[in-house]
């Protein structure tokens, strides 16, 4: 008998040590994340956290693939197709206002005035010099600057009635400027720094100089339905590989751009000219103004619902042990 109590004491005791040690087991399981992005200068955290094994480090095993369509990129995500996006504010302003969901940020990209991402790209020969001689003319622009176009017209005053605009992959978008196919092209970096100068000019920094100084560029998060099936430990690792990534990216703007140039051109050099946009980690988001430019967008229309920016961003309590 006391052999037998013995046995059901030594069971029990390893299913409560299971039960007390299961949990803790799945944590630190490696955990695959599927992060999806645009071909965008704003891509580069997770380029470095992912060469440089910042995820792996950290038990993630990421899985990264490009979108097109920012919107119906984010309602998959939304819905569950990936757990990580970097997406344009005006995307994230839609989400909400359109079906009450929102990426909950966690890291954000900004343009800098004095070092401006984007550019207008133009022929050397154009007579385009200003914005205002865009007027007549056949722009090309990527999905990620769709809602802007019309903050950018406003600017000069040009009615879209008045310009040809045409939606491009913003891969192809120089090339097609080079074909003929365009009087000028709307482009961030890494597709600026390989121009050939001699054959093209710019206008530097639209986005700042004509629509918001700084310009919110894009948010870095994931959706509540991530949040509620990770936890705060997983969660937790995820920030601390970004922020790796982002102190490696302040801390080596050369290597940063030599890995740019290396991984859409084949190229250490292809970049050696680029400027970086801010990336912003969870307590430097400048908040006020995403919120500004939320408002900027209702007050021309292409919002048409008020939006309160105070529910996109996660808590620094959630993401901390």
């Amino acid at each position: 008998m006391t052999k037998f109590l013995t046995v059901i004491i030594v069971i029990l005791t390893a299913i409560l040590v299971g039960i007390i040690l299961y949990p803790q087991i799945q944590e630190n399981r490696p955990q695959n994340i599927r992060f999806t992005c645009d071909s965008s200068v704003a891509v580069l955290p997770l380029i470095v956290g992912i060469q440089d094994t910042l995820f792996e480090k950290n038990r993630i095993l990421p899985q990264m693939s490009f979108y097109t369509d920012p919107d119906s990129a984010l309602k998959q995500l939304l819905a569950g197709s990936a757990d990580i996006g970097i997406f344009p504010w005006s995307t994230v302003f839609k989400a909400i206002a359109t079906r009450g969901e929102t990426l909950k940020t966690f890291m954000a990209v900004e343009f800098r005035p004095a070092l401006p991402v984007d550019a207008l790209v133009k022929p050397k020969k154009s007579k385009i010099k200003t914005l205002l001689d865009l007027k007549g003319k056949r722009l090309g622009y990527p999905p990620i600057f769709r809602d802007y176009i019309p903050l950018l017209l406003a600017a000069a005053n040009i009615k879209t009635n008045e310009i040809k605009i045409s939606e491009v992959p913003m891969a192809t978008l120089t090339a097609r400027l080079a074909a003929g196919e365009f009087d000028a092209v709307w482009v961030t970096e890494p597709f600026i720094s390989p121009i050939d100068f001699t054959k093209f000019d710019t206008i530097s920094g639209p986005a700042t100089r004509y629509i918001a100084s700084p310009f919110p560029g894009f948010a870095v998060g994931f959706s509540n339905r991530f949040f509620k099936n990770t936890t705060k430990t997983q969660r937790t690792r995820l920030k601390i590989a970004f922020d790796l990534a982002i102190d490696r990216i302040d801390g080596q703007p050369a290597e940063t751009k030599a890995r740019l140039g290396r991984f859409f051109f084949g190229a250490d050099s292809a970049c050696v000219n680029a400027r970086l946009p801010q990336f912003q980690k969870l307590v430097e988001i400048n908040k006020p103004a995403i919120q500004a430019l939320a408002s900027r967008m209702l007050a021309t229309g292409i919002l048409t619902d008020t939006i309160s920016t105070s529910g996109i961003f996660v808590q620094p309590a959630q993401l901390m042990r």
